[in-house]
């Protein structure tokens, strides 16, 4: 997984875990506008729910939609303001037993699921519980009955999500992912032009619209807002790896396409809390 920040609300990120036998279930709370894209891992089902509302894979999620993802499945989550999230990790083993399940497992894609708010208050509950008692009363994750029964109520919780759930556009998800690679590669192979959305249409034969529409879908955000938070952490990137003794921020900065320093400097801080003179001085 690749985890840009897009906004600073606050200095506050917090991450929980723990393993109830076989499930392993993580909350987060970061403290500002994130975006996250890779893959899932290869041996489980990712279920993910979150408190404020996020593009999930070119899908507005809400607090009462659940977003799935089989075992490899590609994602895409972006969001705009600080938010809790947590997430469910369930072998597929566990998850589908009967011949229709294996059959519908085979061929899932990840998707957007929109159960009643209520099958979605019971599974969030459950997975809270489980990680407060996981700090508070560790010892319980080394009771086999304890372990057990919580995995059952989970296993029951998890597969009412899936009740009447609706499939996600993943055929429009994957031509708009094309799309936003294209222009990515695109802009940081021509660092000395100028970002503008106009040049970039040209640049890749997209239309400018089409481009708007992919990029708001995927991250939420304008393809230069992209692209500017894009830039700014590989110079955070740069500036962590380099020695003050023989690199310069304006080095960094002129040779990522940032040609007003001041502008620069500004929205580094505003992003990352920190001038980039200060990121520069800090050991590697």
């Amino acid at each position: 997984m690749a985890m840009r920040i897009s906004s600073l609300e606050e200095a506050k990120w917090t991450l929980q875990y723990a393993a109830a036998g076989a499930l392993r279930l993580q909350r987060g709370y970061e403290g500002g506008g994130t975006i996250a894209e890779g893959a899932t891992v290869t041996d489980g089902w990712v279920f993910f729910q979150q408190s404020k509302p996020v593009c999930a894979n070119g899908q507005l999620a809400t607090e009462n939609q659940v977003f799935v993802a089989p075992p490899g499945g590609e994602f895409c989550l972006a969001s705009k303001q600080s938010h809790e999230w947590l997430t469910v990790v369930i072998p597929a083993s566990l998850l589908f037993q009967s011949p229709a399940e294996l059959e519908f497992a085979s061929r899932a894609k990840p998707r957007l699921l929109r159960p009643s708010p209520r099958v979605t208050r019971r599974f969030t509950s459950l997975v809270h519980r489980c990680l407060s008692a996981a700090e508070q009363r560790p010892q319980l994750l080394g009771c086999p009955l304890a372990v057990e029964s919580l995995q059952s109520e989970l296993l029951v919780a998890a597969t009412q999500l899936f009740t009447n759930q609706q499939h996600s556009a993943s055929r429009q998800f994957e031509y708009w992912r094309c799309q936003t690679k294209l222009a990515l590669d695109t802009a940081l192979n021509d660092v000395e032009q100028t970002l503008s959305i106009s040049k970039l249409a040209r640049q890749t034969g997209v239309p400018e619209r089409t481009l708007r529409t992919a990029f708001q879908k995927c991250y939420g955000l304008s393809p230069l807002e992209y692209l500017r938070i894009y830039r700014l952490h590989h110079a955070r990137q740069l500036l962590l790896a380099s020695c003050p003794d023989q690199t310069t921020v304006t080095q960094i900065a002129l040779g990522l396409g940032f040609w007003e320093l001041g502008r620069f400097a500004g929205a580094y801080r505003r992003l990352f809390g920190e001038l980039p003179s200060e990121t520069l001085r800090k050991p590697a």
